[in-house]
């Protein structure tokens, strides 16, 4: 992986190696990135722009030497997966999209307003269309019968197994018309949806909807989520032989997601300007936070370090994608700060953690 992303910073780079990307005019972000090895890494902007002001809708990846822009699917990419460097799928409003090594083909349409997850696998890819689930077997697309009252939150892909996250509705209200509920975590056995059991505290349980999954070693497991009271991330579940428990890193909140690292362990992340946390056979490791290349800074129209992060399959690494403040030129000021205004924000991509 030495070769990924070349690149980094005096006292960083031994962590962090950046992507070597040329600044764009206007305001670039990384909103969505994909990774099916060390030799085929996706990033996609998102749909809108940051401020107003240009905004260039950019797909581009990286082939094991270099980064290079890609053709995109019609419309402005919402989520991205990728199983293989030949295989990768996108989502755009209204149609799902897949490359073929040389092409994007329309897969699927549903309709412009419907909620959609996205996850690509081995041949073939999950759909969760409001909720009811199909997958491309590589020939067509086939229903995948949900239980009742399950409210699906993600769909999620861990080395061979697929995994549909969310909860069971219980019809009795919480909050107003919100109904309380029990968290639902259910893996493909290649024939129907198994449950499997999920234990967590009353008093997070009743209203957590589980969007995340990492799988470890001996049968460890994972599990995160957010409030549907008010969105709130709430603690980690961890799996442990028979035993749950809940789990934070030391003096921190709940991540905003978690990742695998490759060894059997679970990543922590709390966005590019914090740091990262990995638990491995119950051992806290921290890893400082990256620091933004030089002449730029994080937030303002970048979110405050608001980023994604995906593991990348076969490593021990991560590759992190998001966007950083460009500083304006000359001695413009923000009259409401009376700090230096920034006027673009460019994309950014990094690996690591390299030791």
């Amino acid at each position: 992986m030495a070769a990924v992303l070349a690149g980094g910073m005096a006292g960083d780079a031994a962590v962090w190696r950046w992507a070597p990307l040329p600044p764009k005019a206007g305001h670039d972000a990384f909103a969505h990135v994909a990774a099916s090895g060390a030799k085929d890494i996706w990033a996609a902007t998102g749909a809108g722009a940051l401020v107003s002001g240009s905004n260039v809708a950019l797909l581009e990846r990286f082939d094991g030497r270099r980064w290079r822009s890609m053709p995109r699917p019609s419309g402005a990419i919402t989520a991205l997966s990728a199983s293989s460097a030949g295989d990768v799928w996108a989502l755009t409003s209204g149609r799902a999209h897949r490359w073929d090594g040389k092409r994007w083909r329309v897969m699927r349409s549903f309709s412009t307003s419907a909620y959609v997850l996205l996850a690509a696998v081995p041949g073939g890819a999950w759909l969760s269309e409001q909720g009811k689930l199909s997958r491309y077997d590589g020939t067509r697309w086939r229903s995948v019968p949900v239980p009742a009252g399950l409210e699906v939150g993600a769909v999620r892909v861990q080395g061979r197994d697929v995994w549909v996250l969310g909860r069971y509705k219980s019809g009795k209200a919480i909050y107003d018309t919100i109904q309380g509920g029990t968290p639902a975590a259910l893996r493909w056995n290649g024939r129907a949806l198994a449950k499997v059991p999920v234990s967590a505290p009353a008093k997070i349980g009743v209203h957590l909807q589980l969007d995340d999954v990492v799988t470890g070693k001996n049968g460890d497991l994972w599990l995160s989520g957010h409030s549907v009271l008010d969105g709130d991330r709430l603690p980690v579940l961890q799996r442990r032989g028979s035993k749950w428990t809940t789990l934070t890193p030391p003096r921190t909140p709940s991540p905003g997601n978690i990742e695998p690292d490759g060894s059997g362990g679970v990543w922590f992340d709390y966005g590019l300007d914090e740091p990262l946390w990995r638990n491995r056979a119950g051992k806290w490791t921290k890893v400082a936070a990256p620091k933004p290349p030089a002449g730029r800074r994080w937030g303002l129209f970048t979110n405050f370090g608001a980023a994604v992060t995906r593991h990348i399959p076969g490593t021990t690494l991560l590759v992190r994608a998001g966007a950083t403040s460009v500083p304006a030129p000359g001695n413009s000021y923000n009259p409401e700060t009376s700090v230096k205004a920034h006027e673009s924000a460019d994309r950014v991509l990094m690996t690591g953690p390299h030791r």
